[in-house]
């Protein structure tokens, strides 16, 4: 008889309850059995992922959970068993050796960026006198950690490259390098931390990827962007790839893919 009463007293409630709070309900119960798939990806990826993320949405896709960070660290995330649906990262070695371990389907390069360096204005920075000044013992130099993070690797394959037009600048760059980003995954909540090392002043200029030098000088205007000449320039390759029999993240990389995702990522600097 009990339950009878607990039945009705229910059925009452739900009478009395306004239907968007049914729903919200509904809603907490489902989601407390359904989990949303996973993207992993690189951190340079966040504003053109928002975009896209909402484009996929709009077109009928479904929501993603996802995280950013630096691609090295990301990778060894799956290695240890994160079960990414999609992993979008700065380097296409990361999503080939994954999908060669057979823990990620076939991989695919969607994007291309270049390095550009962001430096104040007193620094000075030219072409013609880019390694000289690089180079300077009173020039602090900012870069990403190289193996956690592919900017890291690619701005060490452009001191490489320095090298063989300046030899000596290798070590040189690499000595004075300070490793101010990629070491771990940022606060989603801060800064970038590329922002933050000239606020703070911690350097006078900065190697990054130029789709990052695009949003440093937006939130900081008075500093200047210079790409690295073609000569010394690292084109890096953005690889993607989503796990085997996960519907959700091949859907999500066709998107990627395709003309209205390419769109979005040409927006924001990407080749």
């Amino acid at each position: 008889m009990g339950r009878h009463i607990m039945k009705g007293a229910l059925g009452a409630l739900a009478l009395l309850l306004p239907p968007a709070a049914l729903e919200q309900d509904s809603a907490a119960a489902s989601g407390a059995t359904a989990q949303a798939p996973l993207l992993l990806a690189a951190g340079s990826l966040r504003a053109a992922f928002q975009d896209i993320l909402a484009a996929y949405r709009a077109g009928g896709g479904g929501a993603f959970e996802v995280r950013y960070g630096p691609s090295g660290k990301l990778r060894q995330e799956i290695e240890r068993g994160a079960g990414a649906d999609v992993f979008a990262s700065a380097s296409s070695e990361h999503t080939e050796a994954l999908a060669n371990g057979g823990l990620l389907g076939a991989s695919r390069v969607f994007a291309h960026n270049d390095l550009c360096v962001v430096s104040t204005p007193q620094t000075g920075l030219r072409t013609e006198t880019l390694l000289e000044t690089l180079r300077s013992p009173q020039l602090r130099l900012a870069t990403s950690t190289p193996v956690s993070d592919p900017m890291g690797d690619y701005t060490w394959q452009f001191f490489q490259k320095a090298e063989g037009q300046q030899p000596g600048s290798y070590a040189v760059l690499d000595a004075k390098a300070l490793k101010l980003s990629g070491a771990a995954s940022p606060d989603p909540n801060s800064s970038l931390p590329y922002i933050t090392a000239f606020e703070q002043d911690r350097a006078d200029a900065y190697i990054m990827y130029c789709t990052n030098a695009v949003l440093v000088t937006q939130a900081l205007p008075h500093l200047a962007t210079l790409r690295i000449p073609d000569s010394l320039n690292v084109r890096s390759s953005y690889g993607i790839a989503a796990r085997q029999g996960s519907d959700e993240g091949e859907a999500l990389l066709r998107f990627v893919l395709s003309q209205p995702g390419q769109a979005i990522l040409k927006k924001y600097g990407f080749h």
